[in-house]
């Protein structure tokens, strides 16, 4: 009875070694390609975008897709993660100044954690961007900081940075003048820091937020 147990754990074992390696679909086409560790275990994680049915047509708004592949015993990569959500489509950049621009500015990993950034152009002069960090923690991708920045070329530039962990938002303001004659007392700076109780937030629960912290302050996320 024990020889005919050993015979049956080898043989469910087998495929986590001989498993074949994560294809992707064949309407994926990659756009970026990261490596590193992402959950502490000293291999390297590869992180894949991909625009989704793309074709020739440069002009058209491809949806996307983010893959995360681990490392298996045998050094196959195999799906740890899919995501269709946190990504914006390759052309919701709003005034894209090029036909080439995209929205995606980066995607990093750094210190374990996930980065990714992406800007949108309101109009010539004013620009929206969104940074997320994602740790993988308690088998979930989960959002631990947010810096969303809203800037005009001359007129002000605002920052809000959030770490979720300590529920802590710093926000620092600078205004200035788009005159030919600079006014000095237009030229002003601000640093404040506010406490949040901010929800637990996932990779694949995330959607664009605004917190209206204040009748006059509001903020995304």
């Amino acid at each position: 009875m024990k020889y005919y147990f050993s015979v049956l754990i080898f043989t469910l074992s087998l495929p986590m070694y001989s498993a074949q390696h994560f294809q992707l679909p064949k309407n994926c086409t990659v756009v970026e390609t990261v490596y590193g560790d992402l959950d502490r275990d000293g291999k390297d994680e590869k992180v894949i975008v991909c625009n989704l049915n793309q074709t020739k047509d440069p002009k058209k708004n491809y949806s996307r897709v983010l893959y995360i592949l681990k490392q298996d015993n045998s050094n196959q990569y195999q799906l740890f993660k899919k995501n269709t959500n946190i990504l914006w489509g390759s052309k919701e950049c709003g005034f894209c100044f090029e036909e080439t621009s995209d929205p995606l500015v980066s995607i990093s990993i750094k210190n374990n954690t996930l980065i990714i950034e992406q800007e949108t152009h309101n109009n010539s002069r004013r620009t929206e961007s969104y940074k997320q960090i994602f740790r993988y923690q308690s088998n979930d991708w989960y959002l631990i900081g947010s810096k969303y920045r809203y800037w005009d070329t001359c007129d002000f530039d605002y920052t809000y940075d959030i770490n979720f962990s300590t529920q802590k938002i710093n926000i620092t303001k600078d205004t200035g003048s788009c005159d030919d004659i600079e006014d000095p007392k237009k030229n002003v700076s601000s640093f404040e820091t506010y406490t949040y109780k901010f929800p637990k937030v996932t990779m694949d629960n995330y959607k664009a937020t605004e917190i209206k912290f204040k009748p006059k302050l509001y903020f995304y996320y």
